[in-house]
């Protein structure tokens, strides 16, 4: 696997829609997230935030601090 990507969904699963909406903001639980930043086999695989942006990109930087709240301290 060369990179993942991250978003949450703004449609249901199934729904065949491809809508981002930020981490915790959409369809996706924050469980889904905390087993993707814990799973051992993605350790040093790179991600991307695909997520709505405004110009100072201040999303990014609410949506690395919720993954970042998810990872698992005691590995």
């Amino acid at each position: 696997m060369l990179a993942i990507h991250l978003n949450d969904s703004k449609t249901p699963f199934g729904s065949r829609v491809d809508r981002h909406s930020g981490i915790g903001k959409g369809k996706m639980k924050l469980k889904t997230f905390k087993h993707i930043v814990n799973d051992p086999h993605l350790k040093d695989v790179p991600g991307c935030l695909e997520t709505p942006k405004s110009l100072d990109l201040h999303e990014d930087i609410e949506n690395l601090k919720i993954l970042r709240s998810l990872v698992d301290k005691r590995t």
